[in-house]
């Protein structure tokens, strides 16, 4: 009997661990956790200015995910940004940020801090995501 119930927390467990992963929320630093919400579409609001990974340029940060999907911005101008998924597009394992770019840990992709292509085997940068700002917000998906 207390060999099933160990089965069961293991599994419990490893369930538990599968669904942080997929959902996305490890891929969220707690800086940016502040200023980033869900929105009803499934979209996310970030407030730019409480986020401090993108108080400069060529600052990322992965901010939560948007249908499954973990997605991060990068400031890349005084006032632009892009936003990206962080699947890394060669077998869609999540990215995940080393320095000032990204790795796929499963096969060693690196890409830049804006989702540019630096190595593969991918062949292609991650990919992009609709992003609008107004008034030190953004709506990313």
């Amino acid at each position: 009997m207390s060999q099933d119930r160990e089965i069961n927390r293991r599994a419990l467990l490893s369930g538990a661990c599968a669904l942080l992963a997929l959902t996305g929320l490890g891929t969220i630093p707690a800086s940016a956790s502040n200023g980033v919400r869900k929105l009803r579409n499934g979209r996310l609001s970030v407030k730019l200015k409480s986020v401090p990974e993108l108080s400069k340029v060529g600052g990322s940060v992965g901010i939560g995910d948007i249908k499954g999907d973990p997605v991060a911005i990068t400031r890349t101008g005084k006032k632009s940004y892009v936003a990206f998924s962080l699947s890394c597009p060669h077998q869609k394992v999540t990215v995940s940020q080393e320095g000032n770019g990204w790795v796929c840990d499963a096969h060693g992709s690196e890409f830049e801090a804006d989702g540019s292509l630096v190595l593969g085997p991918a062949t292609k940068r991650l990919a992009r995501v609709p992003i609008r700002i107004s008034r030190g917000v953004a709506k990313v998906g």
